[in-house]
């Protein structure tokens, strides 16, 4: 049981806790300081507030749906504002790179949103239903301390890198993760019957289980599935590619300014 609420609250708490160390790492880069941190944390802890709240009215919606809708909104939301993220790093204007603090506080606070949600559902059950509370908090910081830890190796690793390729490294590491989120979000509309469920065309969890700590790592980070579909695939594929093409693309406008149509 408590080693099932540890990697619970892992699973919650690691994917938000690798993309702030992103996101901490291309304000750093670009000097940006991290004022927009503070005003995401405390967005998306007051959303999160809201969000369970208000879960019994959120499920009922989309007939008997909403909460797999919602939450797959926000994660399609929190893709698109990663994918301008991205391109923002090589518009080369330094206008466009004013917007940045904005695009990932929004992303924080979404993911905030999202994760932070759950966890208050998921702990206000061991409050209403009697249970042993101060066994489950205990060993939901055990299971949110691995994933803040996993998120400042990241930053640090992240910090050792040369300008150069951090930014590329910045790109490559929001491009898995916004994968990932399109996978999530997709698989929760699987559930609600909004897409058809496909078998899937492999299991892997003979190699690295989905439920391990490395597992739950590498799904947060490169949004790992065991048992993926065809469908869930080739959604993964695309967003990624979706992204580095957009990428290359604005690399190319920038690198060539007689390619730039803007006035």
């Amino acid at each position: 049981m408590l080693l099932n609420i540890i990697v619970i609250v892992l699973r919650e708490t690691l994917e938000a806790s690798i993309l702030i160390s992103v996101m901490l790492s291309v304000g750093r880069h670009y000097r940006l300081g991290i004022s927009w941190l503070f005003i995401a944390l405390m967005a998306g802890l007051i959303g999160a507030l809201f969000y369970a709240l208000n879960l019994g009215s959120i499920s009922d919606m989309f007939d008997y749906m909403g909460q797999e809708v919602v939450n797959a909104s926000l994660q399609y939301t929190i893709y698109f504002l990663l994918l301008m993220v991205c391109v923002a790093q090589y518009h080369g204007s330094s206008k466009c790179l004013r917007y940045l603090p904005m695009l990932m506080g929004s992303a924080v606070a979404l993911a905030i949103v999202r994760e932070g949600g759950e966890l208050v559902v998921f702990y206000s059950g061991f409050l209403q239903g009697g249970a042993n509370f101060l066994n489950a908090a205990t060993s939901g910081f055990i299971g949110l301390a691995i994933g803040m830890s996993a998120g400042a190796l990241c930053y640090y690793a992240l910090a050792a890198l040369s300008s150069l390729q951090v930014r590329k490294t910045h790109i490559i590491l929001l491009c898995f993760i916004a994968g990932g989120m399109v996978l999530q979000a997709t698989q929760l509309l699987i559930q609600a019957d909004w897409i058809p469920a496909y078998e899937a065309i492999w299991d892997s969890n003979w190699l690295l289980p989905e439920s391990s700590i490395t597992g739950q790592i590498a799904y947060a980070v490169f949004g790992y599935e065991a048992t993926p579909s065809l469908l869930e695939l080739i959604v993964y594929l695309s967003a990624i590619l979706l992204m580095l093409g957009l990428v290359l693309l604005r690399r190319k406008l920038a690198a060539d300014p007689s390619l730039n149509v803007e006035k």
